[in-house]
């Protein structure tokens, strides 16, 4: 009788055990969730300033095409028809570059602005568990 009630509460501790180890081994998974979630929440923000870092240069550079386009179009001279033409091909090469390069500015800018929305979704799923995790631990 008595080894029966020895075993019986024996199996009990670690029935209770286990039950405990169960709901710590839940909360350091979802740890260890919003830790994957930071990780690949930084790895964004770097992508998104490189990015930004791209799209300054390519401003830059656009200003100075579209201006240099700008320029050219207006100077068209009636006299000297080959002059003209030859004129009508450079402008006409000026304005293809500042169109290709502004496509090229506004590909960037709707890349970083959907990168800004995937952080701006991690950081609400982020923030959403952790204070899930806070209430756990309370």
């Amino acid at each position: 009788m008595k080894r029966l009630f020895l075993i019986g509460i024996m199996i009990l501790s670690v029935v209770a055990g286990f039950a405990q180890d169960a709901t710590a081994v839940k909360d350091l998974k979802e740890q260890q969730k919003v830790l994957e979630l930071t990780a690949k929440l930084n790895s964004l923000q770097l992508e998104c300033e490189q990015k930004k870092l791209e799209h300054s240069a390519l401003i830059s550079k656009a200003a100075s095409v579209n201006a240099e386009a700008n320029a050219v179009t207006t100077d068209f001279t009636v006299s000297n028809p080959s002059s003209t033409v030859k004129d009508a091909k450079d402008t006409i090469k000026k304005l293809k570059e500042a169109k290709k390069i502004n496509k090229k500015l506004d590909k960037s800018l709707k890349g970083i602005k959907k990168l800004e929305k995937k952080i701006a979704q991690l950081k609400a799923k982020i923030s959403k568990l952790d204070t899930k995790i806070q209430f756990v631990d309370k």
